[in-house]
């Protein structure tokens, strides 16, 4: 049987178990789900304080910052094939695919100026209708003062961003698909839980996100792979990032 979905299926097909049904299954992907979704931030941080980083020096710092998320993304990672070993899952279930590489990141490509129109429009309604929760610029940005800064938050991004968060992303989404209450309702609840987690970066800058945690979420249905979301979070971090350091030089 194939492991990963074709470009013609209409559902995840591999050879994975059936998954627990009824309120034990239930149980089961909730307690998954938040595993998932704070054991890294949890583990992590609790790790780097007994080497003596505090979360103020850790925010404030981008050597450090790229030091816990690539950390964090890692143990997330690790856990979700651990959870997925314990079921007897293979990648595939989560449409971890080599099917169709380059069709998938094409139109993982094709996506940004979606992605950057929806964040543009975001921007513009807090400036006209939210001025008070608008920010002028995104406190994480300016962080970058060097190319060594730019460079370490870039690989930060693809890895933490573009392949650690969609891959989480799928992860969730398929649980709630089996056992609570629909892949929608999972992108939505998802959706809100990301944009939260960037509230550091302001209140307009986490509705953004949250909204484009529903786009890449729509992209993964939408594709049953991994693939295309996973290209098009990494392009536009990489080019939010790379613009605005461009942007800062030139001013």
């Amino acid at each position: 049987m194939n492991d990963f979905p074709t470009e013609q299926s209409t559902e995840f097909r591999d050879s994975s178990p059936e998954p627990p049904t009824g309120v034990a299954g239930g149980f089961l992907a909730i307690l998954e789900v938040a595993l998932v979704a704070t054991a890294g931030f949890i583990v992590v941080p609790l790790v780097l304080a007994l080497f003596g980083l505090s979360p103020h020096g850790i925010l404030n710092n981008i050597p450090n910052m790229t030091i816990l998320l690539l950390s964090e993304a890692t143990v997330t990672l690790l856990l979700i094939r651990f959870l997925m070993a314990l079921r007897g899952e293979v990648p595939g279930k989560i449409g971890w695919s080599c099917a169709n590489l380059l069709k998938e990141a094409g139109i993982g490509l094709l996506t940004l100026p979606v992605l950057f129109a929806a964040t543009f429009l975001v921007k513009v309604s807090f400036q006209v209708f939210l001025p008070y929760w608008s920010t002028d610029h995104n406190p994480l940005l300016g962080l970058i003062k060097t190319d060594q800064d730019l460079a370490l938050l870039v690989l930060a991004s693809v890895y933490a961003g573009g392949l650690k968060e969609e891959v989480q992303r799928a992860f969730v989404l398929t649980r709630f698909k089996e056992s609570l209450g629909g892949i929608y309702v999972g992108l939505v609840l998802w959706s809100i839980f990301f944009g939260f987690g960037h509230t550091l970066q302001g209140i307009d800058n986490a509705v953004g996100a949250g909204i484009l945690g529903l786009l890449f979420g729509l992209l993964f249905i939408w594709r049953k792979s991994l693939t295309a979301p996973i290209v098009a979070h990494a392009l536009y971090d990489i080019v939010t990032l790379v613009g605005y350091r461009f942007s800062v030089m030139s001013s």
